[in-house]
C-alpha cells in the first residue's frame, strides 16, 4: 500500500521541523527524477535503436521547477525552456548551481516534436489557479507531440483545459488525493512515487489513507480437508440475469455455496431459492430487484449485507447504513440518489466527479457502513480509513462487472472478514482482473470477468 494525503505542505513541513532541510528534500526530488528519466530514456534508446535521446524540461518558476533544475543538474544531455513565470528564492538558488556548471536555458520556444522526453515542471501543488493564454498554447503543442511525456509531482494545469497529458506522473514524498479523482485518470497516466530520503510511513505519520496494489491482495484460503461448507452460503436477492452473475462471481471467488433468490436462474450452479432461510453466511441483493419490500424483511438484521442497485431506489435503505458489517455499493448516479435521502441536498454528477473524495469523507463521517464509491478509481471508505484501486480500466464499464463485484464482496462476508476487508479485497480483485486481460477491451463482459478470477 502507498499513503494518499490531502495535505502534502505539512508533512513537508513536519519534516524540516524535524531537522530535514528543505534542500535536501529538493534534492532527493530532483535524483529521482533524474533517475525515472534516465529509465526511460534507456528504454527509449533500446526501441528507437538511437544513442541520444532528447530530452526538454518545461520550467515555472517556484519549488516545482526548482526540482527540475536538480533533475537537469544529474543528466548529461538535456535542454531547459522557462515559460516566464515570476520565480522565488530557491529557484533562483538553484539556477545560479546550474549556471556555475555552464548550463545554459533556451531562449527562445524550442520545437517539441524534435524531442523524446518532455519534463513538465512548470506548476506544483501549490497551484490550483488555471494559466496564462500562453502556457495553455504551450501545453496543447506538448500534447500533440509525440514524447514521452514526464510530470513532476502532478500535471500543470490539471482540472482545467488544457492540461499537460502525462504518461508518467513521478509524486514527491506521498501520492496526492486529486490525481485519485476519476476526472484525473486520463491526465496522469501511471503514477510513480518518489522517496525523499525519509521512509515513507515515517513522511506519511498517521496517514488513514491508502493506494492499494496487486501484493496487499487477500483471497480465501483452502484447507486441503476443507469442505464446502467451510466458505460460507452467500444469497443472492436480484433479477435472474444480474443475479446469475452476481452468483457466479461468489463462487468464482471462492464461496462454497450460492442460493439465489429469483423467478430463475440461468446457472444450474447455483441453487434457486423462493425465500433466505436460516443458513445464510452473508447476502448480496438489489442488482436488477424489482421489488424492495425485502429490505423490510427482519431476517437481514443479522447477516452482513451487500446493497446495491435497485436498494438505492428506497428509503429503507437507510435503516442499514449505521451497521458496520454492511456494504453499500453505488456508481455515482446511485450515490447522488442515496446521498439526497442522507443529506437532503442536491448534488450533481460534475461536483460529484471532481470532487469523489470530499463527498465520500462527507458520507463517512456520518454512517458506519463501509462505502465503495464505484469508479475508474473506486473509493474504499469506512469513517477515517480509506482504501482506493487504481489498477481497474476502461474494460469494466460493461453491464454486469457491479452486479460480479457484489457477489465477490459477499463471498469474502461469508467467511468472516469485516466488511472493510471484503469490501476493499473484492474491489482489488475485480481491477486486477481487468487489468491482466491481454485482448481487446471492447470484447471484456461480465463473464470473462467471472472466468478471469481464476488467474488472480
Amino acid at each position: 500500500m502507498k499513503t494518499i494525503t490531502d495535505d502534502i505542505k505539512t508533512l513537508e513541513q513536519n519534516a524540516i521541523n524535524k531537522g530535514l532541510d528543505e534542500l535536501i528534500l529538493m534534492e532527493n526530488a530532483g535524483l529521482n527524477l533524474a533517475k525515472l528519466i534516465k529509465k526511460e530514456a534507456k528504454k527509449i534508446r533500446k526501441q528507437y535503436k538511437i544513442k541520444k535521446v532528447k530530452i526538454l524540461f518545461l520550467l515555472g518558476g517556484g519549488n516545482n521547477a526548482a526540482d527540475g533544475l536538480v533533475a537537469l543538474r544529474n543528466l548529461k544531455h538535456a535542454k531547459a525552456y522557462k515559460l516566464g513565470f515570476k520565480e522565488n528564492e530557491i529557484f533562483k538558488k538553484q539556477e545560479q548551481i546550474l549556471k556555475n556548471f555552464g548550463f545554459k536555458f533556451a531562449k527562445k520556444e524550442p520545437k517539441f516534436k524534435k524531442f523524446h522526453i518532455i519534463v513538465d515542471c512548470i506548476l506544483g501543488t501549490g497551484t490550483n489557479r488555471e494559466v496564462d493564454e500562453k502556457t495553455k498554447e504551450i501545453l496543447e503543442k506538448v500534447n500533440q507531440s509525440k514524447a514521452l511525456k514526464i510530470a513532476c509531482d502532478i500535471p500543470t494545469n490539471l482540472g482545467f483545459t488544457p492540461c499537460f497529458k502525462a504518461d508518467i506522473t513521478q509524486c514527491m514524498g506521498a501520492l496526492k488525493e486529486i490525481l485519485l479523482e476519476d476526472f484525473t485518470k486520463e491526465f496522469v497516466g501511471k503514477i510513480k512515487l518518489a522517496n525523499l530520503g525519509i521512509n515513507a510511513k515515517k513522511f506519511s505519520l498517521d496517514s488513514k489513507a491508502f493506494l492499494l496494489e496487486e501484493k496487499d491482495l487477500k483471497t480465501i484460503e483452502r484447507n486441503t480437508s476443507s469442505n464446502k461448507g467451510n466458505f460460507g452460503h452467500i444469497y443472492i436477492i436480484a433479477s435472474a440475469s444480474a443475479g446469475t452473475l452476481a452468483g457466479l462471481g461468489a463462487l468464482n471467488f471462492g464461496s462454497g455455496l450460492v442460493s439465489l433468490v429469483a423467478k430463475k436462474s440461468f446457472s444450474p450452479l447455483l441453487m434457486l431459492k423462493e425465500k433466505i432461510e436460516n443458513n445464510a453466511s452473508a447476502i448480496a441483493l438489489g442488482m436488477g430487484l424489482e421489488n424492495l419490500d425485502i429490505l423490510k424483511d427482519e431476517i437481514l438484521q443479522n447477516i452482513p449485507l451487500v446493497l446495491d442497485a435497485n436498494c438505492f431506489l428506497s428509503e429503507a435503505v437507510l435503516w442499514y447504513l449505521s451497521r458496520k458489517d454492511v456494504v453499500i455499493t453505488p456508481h455515482p448516479k446511485e450515490f447522488i440518489r442515496l446521498y439526497k435521502m442522507c443529506f437532503d441536498e442536491d448534488l450533481s454528477i460534475e461536483d460529484l466527479q471532481r470532487n469523489r473524495f470530499f463527498y465520500a469523507k462527507k458520507f463517512a463521517q456520518n454512517y458506519d457502513c463501509v462505502l465503495v464509491l464505484k469508479g475508474a478509481n473506486p473509493i474504499i471508505i469506512q469513517k477515517e480509513k480509506i482504501f482506493v484501486v487504481n489498477l481497474g480500466n476502461e474494460a469494466l464499464a460493461k453491464g454486469g462487472s457491479g452486479d460480479v463485484l457484489s457477489g465477490m464482496i459477499a463471498t469474502l462476508l461469508g467467511v468472516k472478514f469485516s466488511a472493510l476487508e471484503a469490501a476493499k479485497n473484492a474491489c482489488l480483485a475485480h481491477a486486477l482482473v481487468a487489468k491482466k486481460y491481454k485482448f481487446n477491451k471492447n470484447s471484456f463482459d461480465a463473464i470473462k470477468l467471472i472466468k478471469g478470477l481464476k488467474c488472480l
